[in-house]
C-alpha cells in the first residue's frame, strides 16, 4: 500500500505528519507543494502540534506485507 506522508512545521515549532492513503500515481513534487501550501494559507488543520505554517517536507511511502502464517 503506498501513501504520501506530508511533513509541517507548526507554529508551536513542532513537526504535524499528515498522510494520505493510496495517492494518486501521477503527483509531481510541485503538485505536492502546492497543496502543502494550500492548507497552510487557508489554515485548514489545528491541531495539538499547532497550526501549519511552513512546508518541512514529503515522502512516498510504499509497504509490501505479506503473510507468513495464518490461522483460522
Amino acid at each position: 500500500m503506498k501513501t504520501l506522508q506530508m511533513t509541517f512545521t507548526t507554529d508551536f515549532g513542532k513537526n504535524y505528519q499528515f498522510s494520505i492513503a493510496n495517492p494518486k500515481s501521477d503527483l509531481t513534487a510541485q503538485t505536492i507543494e502546492n497543496v502543502m501550501q494550500t492548507i497552510i494559507d487557508r489554515q485548514y488543520f489545528e491541531t495539538p502540534a499547532g497550526r501549519p505554517v511552513a512546508i518541512k517536507g514529503a515522502k512516498l511511502v510504499d509497504r509490501t506485507e505479506s503473510i507468513i502464517l495464518k490461522k483460522d
